[in-house]
């Protein structure tokens, strides 16, 4: 099982329009239900969803802060 980048949850999420999910999850080595996720949380939350910043960095500037 692979881990999807932002790119490829995006390219995901395109196709699904066109091609149907268990073609999709062999194509990027995942299970279907994860392609159904993805599809879902994008059309619940839009693209924002899929940041790619971690909350990691924000608790480490609180802090230092405090």
């Amino acid at each position: 099982m692979n881990k999807l980048s932002y790119e490829d949850k995006i390219e995901v999420y395109k196709k699904k329009q066109v091609q149907s999910r268990y073609i999709l999850a062999r194509k990027y080595n995942i299970r279907d239900c994860n392609i159904s996720y993805i599809v879902s949380l994008i059309n619940k939350h839009g693209y924002d969803i899929l940041r790619t910043i971690k909350n990691k960095n924000i608790q480490n500037n609180l802090r230092k802060m405090l």
